[in-house]
């Protein structure tokens, strides 16, 4: 079995370093792309993800975040299948609140943790989703796409045991969807083919590298946590309905709620419901400049699985492979040419 790529996944630090990687050729094409983040990117070591410059100021914050037992955290990389399982997993904790959910905005029933540290000055956002998060009643549902490393200290070392939901996703489908995202929300204009190389390095954005990222929870040795791959919530989402309220402790559910739950986060009512599909954030990015996107442009775009197949030439796809080789051996995941 191959060594794990995170060799230091169990310590936590007394610090973070932070290494500026501004200078790196990659990072120098991206930069050259995007209309913002122009006070460049930053490693945080030794776990080795990279964020903007700006993130280094709130990390302490996050660090000591106080946690709760109660709370429920949804941890995942970006594009993964984030804004399905939120929805799921609120749904569930509120009693098929559907009312609630089809009038008032996910963004707005459900804190993004670190959101207001991965913001550069384009934007004219003053809320501390780090104390939005703090002020929050209990029981609280978190969404975070922060590595496990980089959790507050009180989850890291157990002193306090939330429910952690992470998913995943194929890394080429997650590529090429974080590509749109990056097109439409920053107003990347390099080219997927200079967007594969950057994710593949790790350097595409922030949070990466992906691989890092995705076996950082699986050798977490969390014991409170349950695992949800994207795929099959695509074949069999009644199944992760019925895993996921087992996992939450819901009490058992009908046939009738399991259907209503399903029809409500069917992919139709997520590109049409104005409280899901983000319209308002894509409209916002359009408004202030950092949007590099056609008319139309959506958040939710496709939703499907293998649309990889449509953008990778067989090199590219044959180096992603051997990441994803490189992940099977120390995780166990198998992520499949679908």
């Amino acid at each position: 079995m191959a060594e794990p790529l995170l060799s230091q996944r169990y310590i936590i630090e007394e610090k973070h370093e932070i290494e500026d990687i501004t200078s790196n050729n990659l990072i120098q094409e991206l930069m050259h792309n995007l209309p913002g983040y122009k006070n460049g990117f930053i490693r945080v070591k030794p776990s080795g993800f990279v964020f903007i410059s700006e993130t280094q100021i709130h990390l302490e914050r996050i660090r000591k975040f106080e946690v709760r037992d109660d709370d429920i955290w949804i941890c995942t990389f970006p594009k993964c299948g984030t804004t399905w399982t939120q929805e799921l997993i609120w749904c569930l904790m509120n009693n098929f609140d559907f009312k609630t959910a089809n009038s008032v905005n996910l963004d707005d029933r459900m804190v993004f943790f670190e959101y207001c540290t991965i913001l550069d000055e384009v934007f004219d956002f003053s809320t501390d989703t780090i104390q939005q998060a703090a002020d929050m009643p209990s029981p609280r549902i978190i969404k975070t796409h922060l590595p496990f490393q980089m959790l507050p200290d009180q989850i890291r070392t157990r002193e306090k045991t939330p429910k952690i939901v992470h998913v995943y996703r194929n890394s080429r489908d997650v590529c090429v969807s974080h590509y749109h995202h990056w097109k439409i929300l920053k107003g990347f204009s390099g080219g997927f083919d200079l967007w594969a190389k950057l994710f593949l390095e790790g350097l595409g954005g922030y949070y990466g590298p992906f691989w890092k990222h995705v076996e950082s929870y699986y050798c977490s040795q969390y014991d409170n946590i349950f695992f949800v791959k994207y795929e099959d919530m695509k074949k069999d989402l009644r199944s992760t309905i019925v895993a996921a309220s087992n996992f939450i402790g819901c009490n058992k559910l009908s046939v009738n709620e399991i259907s209503q739950l399903e029809g409500h986060l069917s992919f139709t009512n997520f590109q049409n419901s104005p409280t899901l599909n983000k319209q308002h954030l894509v409209n916002l990015c359009d408004k202030v400049g950092c949007s590099n996107q056609n008319e139309g442009a959506v958040f939710v775009r496709k939703g499907i699985v293998g649309d990889w197949k449509n953008y990778f030439r067989h090199d590219m796809s044959e180096n992603f492979r051997q990441k994803d080789e490189e992940l099977s051996d120390v995780t166990g995941i198998v992520m499949e040419d679908v």
